[in-house]
């Protein structure tokens, strides 16, 4: 079928499928499918809480399966309730793991900068709301972006679901016009296909990227808005931006007692079970020691960062040994004051990790 790689006969074929499929369901099941008369009576609130339970089960499947398991590594699931969310989020939002995986990466080790696909800061609010799906289906075919696709672990699988990426939603729509009827069928088709990008790229790349507080100094500006209750409960927990930028490869977005993630609680449930294996939970102590460990492991073997330690000693009238205690210490969170730059080259040494981990993933 390599005829359906062209663009306009991928739309007449698909146009043609929709077509046929409406006329066979009109004649078999009518205009109300399978559903009967479901939709004639209260259909302002089923349509709502449709969009909410199709919602919270889709970014639930994205925010386990893509974000926190296989992109950031917090927590391994049964393989085939992995399977389940990501056949789920093949059927009503046509994304592969390669594709969302390699995007997410690659948005964390450029954040907020030029290069980051979908950055309010750098396209402004509204054009990552309303347009972030392009994005994203452009960053996804960029060079830098593949190379970090071409790394990633896939199965037979997840190979046939992204190279079948269309089939999918077919599939779907499908459905939807057997239970629901041709009218019924199709506007809830539609609804499905803007879950992802209202709720993920918008609900989360676009607002908590640009308003809201901050638990974390980051080089980004990343932000916390789970205050929002019931969107943050819609999507997942993923509006405590913040904290998972600061530590991302904890499976719990949960910082302060205040706040609250839906998603761990899933993770802690089916962990319970034995369903799910729990890696990494947010323990700032823990955190800070592995990452002093770290900066003091890239010192002592990168010779860039032994010249620059030496430099600033030097610029500081500070012995080079001590000096890197003290930015040691500083990064294991211990009450010590450090000058200005060497609070910048911690900084930047704690930048220069973060793109190693996501890079190396």
């Amino acid at each position: 079928m390599n005829f359906l790689k062209k663009p306009f006969h991928l739309f007449a074929f698909l146009v043609t499928a929709y077509v046929s499929a409406i006329t066979l369901i009109n004649y078999s099941l009518g205009q109300s499918g399978l559903s009967g008369s479901f939709w004639s009576t209260n259909t302002a609130l089923k349509v709502f809480l449709y969009v909410c339970v199709m919602t919270h089960l889709t970014i639930t499947c994205m925010s386990l399966s893509f974000h926190r398991s296989h992109t950031h590594k917090g927590v391994n699931f049964n393989k085939y309730i992995d399977t389940i969310m990501q056949t789920w989020l093949w059927l009503v939002t046509s994304m592969s793991k390669l594709d969302w995986v390699s995007v997410h990466m690659y948005h964390h080790i450029h954040s907020d900068n030029e290069k980051d696909p979908h950055s309010p800061i750098q396209k402004g609010l509204a054009h990552v709301f309303f347009f972030g799906a392009w994005d994203y289906n452009a960053a996804k075919a960029s060079a830098d972006v593949l190379k970090i696709r071409n790394r990633l672990p896939v199965t037979p699988y997840e190979l046939f679901i992204s190279k079948n990426l269309l089939l999918g939603p077919t599939i779907m729509v499908f459905l939807n016009l057997v239970a629901f009827g041709p009218k019924w069928g199709s506007i809830l088709s539609v609804i499905n296909f803007l879950l992802s990008p209202i709720f993920a790229v918008g609900g989360v790349n676009a607002i908590a990227h640009w308003i809201g507080y901050k638990n974390h100094k980051t080089p980004d500006n990343s932000r916390n808005v789970g205050f929002l209750i019931p969107l943050n409960f819609l999507i997942c927990g993923e509006l405590d931006h913040n904290n998972h930028h600061a530590h991302q490869k904890s499976c719990s977005f949960r910082h302060k007692w205040y706040e609250f993630d839906i998603g761990f609680f899933y993770i802690k449930m089916l962990s319970y079970f034995k369903l799910a294996e729990i890696r990494t939970v947010y323990n700032p102590t823990k955190f800070k020691k592995e990452l002093a460990l770290k900066a003091l492991s890239l010192i002592e073997a990168n010779h860039n960062f032994q010249e620059r330690l030496s430099l600033l000693a030097n610029e500081l009238n500070h012995n080079v040994q001590d000096l890197k205690e003290q930015i040691i210490a500083y990064l294991e969170g211990k009450k010590h004051q450090l000058q200005k730059p060497a609070k910048q080259f911690a900084k930047e040494i704690k930048v220069y990790l973060r793109q190693q981990e996501m890079m190396q993933a």
